[in-house]
């Protein structure tokens, strides 16, 4: 039996530490924070169960989470999305169509639009722009003619799907990549039909049935001897491992490795990675205020949510809904009191526009700004192939997992797809 040493309990470190363990591994599993899940962690509050932002899952059944939890023996259903809509800003709500069927109900386009997104779509399902990793998507665009509905449409997208509100920097071909999987799977964003808590609860289980998962456990530094990793310390302890795995963004390696077991090339590109950055809102309220069930954009700000008890019945207590809203912003509009401040006003606005009255319905809520969302932010510069892999190239036994290594997808997509991954690295074997 092999022991491995896994440092951070995100979603991504729960999920390769529970694939292990279920393989025969003695897994050793350390968080820093009281918390397990990362940036997915769960908040339980009054009846109501928060996750940070929108927690949704792309392909729903046919995701990496939903195989992984399959192949565990923990099969999760899924919720799919009902409708979508948009706040335009003529301040007309509008169908957002989420698959080709809602595009002709949709007021977004004209009918000469509504003809040329769908040939566009049968462009993208057969794969013709997969390709264009280093064209931006606004270049596309204008290369395209992609004017009125049909560029609303694709910015909205960039921000939601590539969680990158900046069509300039959004690589054109990631997107294209993850809409073409979108079509050929049939399924969209989909949310864990009983909610994130029965998941954690599994990926724990089968951790601790030959392992541990410590909380509260800041690891001091990587032991690494000759170019190998031979565990971690913790608070002065030393724990030997046959293997150690960093579920960390790759920005914060170095703060457990020294720079000095690393080439200079490589130390910079993980230093240098841009992450994802926003704000966003979670809104406890006493009574039902809204039947959607799907996603609710705004064209202004770039914002988008979800009533996430409307999805799962289990995240809010009976006759009260939950409310997700979340902005991606950029890095400095989440850097500095002010700055922050102008951004949690902006997505207020976009609140406000669905729901002008909400305030007097309010029970209690949470504002937050993430400097990082995602370790990725899916740019020109940052596509899938020229990220870190799995491995740490200069140290032996010692793997990456977690949303910014180089792994297929977008935002949380990144973090689920790098697990099997690394799995796949450390043992041979696939998902």
């Amino acid at each position: 039996m092999s022991k491995t040493v896994i440092v951070g309990a995100g979603i991504n470190g729960l999920l390769l530490g529970a694939l292990l363990a279920h393989d025969g591994d003695e897994v050793l599993l350390f968080e820093k924070k009281r918390t397990v899940g990362g940036r997915a962690f769960l908040l339980e509050r009054d009846g109501f169960i928060l996750d940070y932002g929108v927690h949704l899952t792309r392909f729903g059944p046919a995701s990496s989470l939903a195989k992984i939890m399959r192949y565990l023996g923990s099969e999760v259903a899924f919720q799919p999305m009902g409708k979508s809509y948009l706040m335009d800003t003529d301040g007309e709500m509008k169908l957002f169509p989420t698959s080709p069927a809602g595009i002709f109900r949709s007021e977004l386009f004209s009918f000469r639009e509504k003809l040329r997104i769908l040939g566009l779509l049968f462009k993208i399902k057969r794969g013709k722009y997969n390709n264009l990793m280093k064209i931006s998507l606004e270049e596309w665009m204008q290369q395209n003619d992609i004017t009125g509905g049909l560029r609303k449409y694709f910015e909205l997208v960039s921000a939601s799907v590539m969680v990158c509100p900046f069509v300039e920097k959004t690589s054109a071909g990631e997107m294209f990549r993850n809409i073409n999987r979108v079509l050929q799977s049939g399924h969209s964003a989909e949310y864990p039909a009983e909610g994130w808590k029965p998941i954690h609860q599994a990926l724990i289980s089968e951790i601790e049935k030959r392992g541990k998962v410590y909380r509260k456990a800041k690891v001091d530094r990587v032991i690494i001897r000759k170019g190998v990793a031979t565990g971690v310390t913790v608070g002065g302890k030393k724990y030997v491992a046959d293997r150690v795995v960093l579920n960390m963004p790759v920005q914060e390696i170095f703060s457990v490795v020294p720079e000095r077991s690393c080439r200079k090339e490589y130390v910079n590109l993980c230093k240098n990675l841009l992450p994802t950055s926003g704000v966003f809102v979670d809104i406890a309220l006493k009574r039902n205020i809204s039947e959607i069930d799907g996603l609710l954009y705004s064209a202004s700000p770039a914002a988008y949510g979800i009533i996430t008890s409307n999805i799962c019945r289990a995240v809010a207590p009976p006759g009260s809904q939950l409310l997700t809203m979340f902005y991606p912003v950029s890095l400095k509009d989440v850097t500095g009191l002010k700055n922050i401040k102008k951004s949690i006003e902006e997505l207020w606005i976009a609140v406000k526009s669905f729901f002008p009255e909400i305030e007097k319905d309010i029970l209690w809520k949470r504002e937050a700004a993430l400097k990082m969302i995602d370790g990725v932010q899916v740019n020109v510069d940052q596509t899938e192939e020229q990220r870190p892999g799995s491995t740490v190239p200069d140290v032996q036994n010692l793997y990456l997992v977690g949303d910014s290594i180089a792994a297929p997808g977008a935002g949380g997509d990144v973090g689920n797809e790098s697990v099997p991954i690394t799995f796949e690295k450390m043992t041979g074997k696939r998902i």
